[in-house]
């Protein structure tokens, strides 16, 4: 009794504290999910939800759509065996319960008592049977003696229904009736022969699903991969042009297809994409050439100041007011550069007062400012516009410009040169052309003479061709104007420059 007493006790002990048995080693991802504190299956259960949900987006485009396309046929091929299959129950049962009503009213009638009566020629078919109900109690059974239906649930006069069996699991379809001297029949058919027929159906239709679901993987990754073909040569150009091939671009496809127009897209993004990258690189590298140049243009004057102080500073000259003269105009030099430099930094960094200008008015006031510089040169305006040129620009800005252009052509166009400035209309645009008839220049050095520190000729000295930041000053202002600037020369005819500026419409009366 002790003993059994203390096996309870000791069973809830075992039970309270138990001891975890040794698991076996559990796969990566369910060691991932193990924590230890409480509530851990939820979190094992949300983790694997988790490497659930990742499936998906590691598998290849292809792979899901040849695993769709398997799916919904599967569906598909589903759907339709069972509707076949419905249907041939259904033909089944019905000719089933037809073979009954004919029996009911014909040899079903009469088997019984023929065949009790020792007439055995009587006997219903093989897989018929049937059970005769007399007044007095007794019951007649003829048929296989292996299996004998459950009639009991079979209504009287009713329609055939199927019913199980007493001994095994056969089923059967009965029909029961009442004759004029009060015996009742149940006549009953064995349907295994059917059941056979639609099992044997339900099997052939399997394979021929199993086998077009095959043939339907195969041709369709076939179909898929030769579909996407396109987007694999996407990725390899995309590929290409990330090692830097910046020329490459996605083959051409017809535009009304999604390919074709994504190739579109990207060709035209790539376009945009290289042109920028160009431009940067430009930039980049006229932004060395500036500092390089800017540099060395202010080393030169730097190192003429240098020079003279040492001269002094060694004895080697007593010459004070030269050593002085050539400090100051080396000063100067130095000075003037540092102020085109900021003219330029300005031009490119500062924002316009934007206002309507009279061009004709502005040249008018800019053509007296170079007479006035240039008292022995001549300079005239010509305004050959149909209307009053008013453009929507900044008025200290746009006369910088042209006396810069009109400065340049006197300097450099000879000692004889005349400038002429002419204002012209084309179109929705005011053109002003800055016209001297002196030296001219080269096509080599017009497609270069916008880029800092440039200058035509090479033989010019700081003295003679000022810092080469002139013209490019001039180019940033009228292109922050929306505007453009040309160059047209010939050596010994002179040289033409054009700037085009958008003219500000007049409003309507």
């Amino acid at each position: 009794m002790a003993d059994s007493q203390e096996n309870p006790a000791a069973g809830r002990t075992a039970q309270s504290q138990p001891q975890q048995p040794q698991q076996p080693p559990k796969k990566w991802h369910e060691q991932l999910d193990q924590l230890p504190q409480q509530g851990q299956g939820k979190k094992k259960k949300r983790s694997k939800r988790d490497y659930i949900k990742q499936i998906p987006q590691a598998m290849p485009l292809r792979t899901w759509l040849v695993v769709l396309l398997v799916v919904i046929s599967g569906l598909g091929l589903t759907g339709s065996s069972f509707a076949v299959n419905s249907i041939m129950r259904n033909v089944l049962y019905n000719n089933v319960d037809s073979e009954l009503r004919s029996a009911s009213s014909s040899w079903a009638r009469d088997v019984g008592n023929d065949f009790f009566l020792g007439d055995h020629t009587k006997r219903p078919p093989t897989e018929y049977v049937v059970l005769n109900y007399l007044p007095d109690g007794t019951i007649r059974y003829s048929g296989p003696t292996s299996t004998t239906p459950d009639v009991e649930g079979v209504p009287l006069g009713g329609y055939p229904t199927t019913v199980g069996s007493i001994e095994n699991n056969t089923k059967w379809r009965a029909l029961a009736f009442a004759d004029s001297n009060g015996v009742i029949t149940v006549i009953a058919k064995d349907m295994t022969h059917e059941k056979e027929i639609l099992h044997g159906l339900a099997m052939v239709q399997v394979s021929i699903a199993a086998i077009a679901l095959a043939a339907m993987a195969g041709v369709g990754f076939w179909f898929i991969r030769r579909a996407l073909r396109p987007l694999r040569v996407v990725e390899s150009t995309a590929s290409e042009i990330a090692a830097g091939d910046l020329d490459k671009r996605v083959p051409e496809w017809p535009l009304h297809t999604e390919v074709g127009q994504l190739a579109a897209a990207l060709n035209i993004m790539l376009g945009h994409l290289q042109r920028s990258v160009v431009t940067a690189q430009e930039k980049e590298e006229q932004m060395r050439r500036f500092v390089g140049d800017a540099s060395h243009e202010l080393r030169t004057p730097l190192t003429s100041l240098r020079g003279y102080t040492e001269l002094y500073r060694s004895g080697a000259t007593n010459d004070v007011d030269l050593v002085f003269s050539k400090i100051d105009k080396e000063s100067k030099r130095m000075s003037l550069l540092v102020e085109d430099l900021l003219a330029l930094t300005r031009a490119e960094g500062t924002r316009l007062d934007l206002r309507p200008v009279d061009l004709l008015e502005l040249s008018l006031s800019v053509g007296s400012s170079a007479r006035a510089a240039f008292p022995e040169r001549e300079v005239k305006v010509v305004n050959n516009a149909q209307s009053i040129p008013v453009v929507n620009g900044d008025a200290d800005r746009l006369h910088q410009v042209l006396l810069n252009l009109i400065t340049n052509g006197l300097r450099h166009g000879g000692e004889d040169a005349t400038v002429t400035l002419q204002l012209r209309r084309d179109n929705k645009d005011i053109l002003v052309d800055v016209i001297d008839d002196g030296k001219g220049m080269s096509s080599e050095d017009a497609a270069h003479i916008f880029e800092r520190f440039y200058r035509a000729d090479s033989s010019r000295t700081r003295d003679t061709g000022g810092s080469g930041l002139g013209l490019a000053i001039v180019h940033s202002l009228v292109e922050q104007h929306g505007g453009s600037i040309s160059v047209d020369s010939k050596l010994g005819q002179g040289t033409t420059f054009t700037v085009r500026l958008p003219a500000l419409e007049e409003p309507e009366d």
